[in-house]
Formats: C-alpha cells, structure tokens, sequence
C-alpha cells in the first residue's frame, strides 16, 4: 500500500505542472506507518523525488484527528519536506491557511480556490 502511494505521487510528477497536497488522515491508525515505509521513502525521496516534490508542490496541508493534533501540531513541512505547509486539526483549518498562503505559495490568480472539503471528499469518492 505504501509503495503504492510513492508511484502515485510520481504519476503526479510526471505531469511536471503545480499542484498543492492536502494529506487527511481519519484515525490514529491511518497515521501509523507500516513497516519498512520509513526506509522505502527516503530511498525515493533521495532518488530524485525530494527534488521533484520541492519544484512541483506548492505546499502539503496534512489534516489529523483532532485527539492527535496536540502531538503532530509542531511537526514541521518546511523542515521535512522544504515545501511550505503545516498540520490542522480540520479541513476548514487547512482551508484557512491556504486561502491566507495563496500569494506566498505563488497560486496562479486566475485559479479560484474549491471548499477544500468538497475537492477532498470528490477525489475520494466520499460525498459526506
């Protein structure tokens, strides 16, 4: 599973055009990594993909549980990944912070920003 997430994002570089990642995850149990992802990751990370993320996203908004945020809230995108970013405890929080990041984060003006909840639960197919 986790190896297919690290081939979907290079679909995403392969389209060599911006984009913005909004990562949500819905327990603690979704942010438990499995074993090996650590080492797996920093092998693609190193193989060229770090580069990539850094010249291809425009920022990584990472959504937790609201009982997680407390521990995950000082965990640092910038530092991670040299991508701006942060982590929110709702969407609306990262919704927020994307509207108020627009022009930092260099979002063409002629894109008009989607409720970041709908554009979520669509690309999930979640119509909740």
């Amino acid at each position: 599973m986790h190896l297919d997430s690290l081939i979907s994002w290079d679909r995403w570089f392969d389209r060599a055009e911006a984009f913005i990642v909004v990562r949500v995850y819905t327990d603690e149990a979704s942010l438990q990594h499995p074993k090996g992802a650590g080492p797996a990751t920093q092998e693609w990370l190193k193989n060229g993909a770090a580069e990539k993320m850094q010249q291809l996203v425009q920022a990584m908004l990472i959504v937790v549980p609201e009982e997680q945020y407390q521990k995950l809230q000082n965990m640092s995108v910038q530092k991670a990944f040299g991508i701006p970013g942060a982590v929110f405890k709702s969407l609306d929080d990262a919704a927020t912070w994307l509207q108020a990041s627009a022009k930092e984060i260099a979002i063409p003006e002629n894109i008009e920003l989607q409720d970041v909840a709908t554009l979520v639960h669509s690309h999930c197919g979640n119509t909740n």
